[in-house]
């Protein structure tokens, strides 16, 4: 019989792990589309005088981290088939010619629909496994989530012809969004004390930023707020795949 108990612990004990590795990965492979739509939104936005190949460059090494991220995942037909009309997109607009430049930004929210179709697809594959994971690595992977969303939908403000597809939007988008990252991190503190100095320094980062989002209509700072922000995401990040680590060992 006891043998029978260490048996089904360890069976229970690798499903969880199972769990938290897949529920891990989606999270990144969503991560990682926000990162690509914000340098794809910051390398065609009309309010930066120079076009930086470093945005380009960044949205490039996302895309291939997605696809990895999709190898890791076995290449689910809804995750796969999203993820490729994305890609899609993004070359059809890096082709285009000056004389197609009247194009351009229609391409673009095409491109934004398309990113907003994958982070669907993979939300729904990620939903089943909330309940699954602990608590502190859903936290993690919530307050990365939405420190990417607010970024975007930051980056998307900037164009009037650009529809936001990723969320539901109203006036007070922003001000919901900044009360909830607040609020769940005065939740991450209590749930990872030994991490407080982390978390204050994600704190200090954030509110640096903070007003340019809540006063999103003038004084647009792109890469400032995607350099503050997705910082913070690649620490959130770090701090769930720690989590995930833990539950293989325990």
């Amino acid at each position: 019989m006891k043998y029978l108990l260490l048996l089904l612990f360890l069976v229970f004990a690798a499903q969880a792990h199972a769990d938290a590795q897949q529920a891990q990965n989606l999270h990144e492979l969503r991560s990682e589309g926000y990162r690509a739509a914000t340098f794809l939104l910051i390398d065609n936005n009309l309010f930066e005088r120079v076009r930086e190949p470093g945005n380009r460059e960044a949205y490039n090494a996302a895309l291939a981290n997605m696809e990895k991220l999709l190898r890791l995942l076995d290449n689910p037909s809804a995750l796969r088939t999203t993820y490729n009309e994305f890609v899609s997109l993004i070359r059809e607009l890096e082709n285009q010619t000056q004389e197609e430049a009247h194009y351009h930004l229609a391409t673009v929210n095409r491109i934004m629909m398309a990113h907003a179709e994958l982070d669907k697809a993979a939300a729904a594959q990620y939903s089943p496994l909330a309940g699954e994971i602990g608590e502190n690595l859903h936290a993690l992977h919530q307050q990365s989530l939405e420190t990417s969303q607010i970024l975007l939908l930051y980056q998307n403000s900037m164009f009037s012809s650009i529809g936001v597809y990723f969320i539901e939007t109203g006036e007070s988008v922003f001000q919901a969004m900044d009360a909830s990252i607040i609020q769940r991190s005065a939740t991450l503190k209590s749930l990872l004390p030994d991490m407080s100095a982390t978390l204050n320094d994600l704190d200090k980062q954030y509110s640096f930023i903070q007003p340019r989002l809540l006063n999103h209509r003038s004084d647009w700072v792109p890469t400032i707020a995607a350099f503050y922000l997705l910082r913070n995401t690649e620490t959130l990040n770090d701090l769930a795949r720690e989590q995930v680590r833990q539950s293989k060992a325990s």
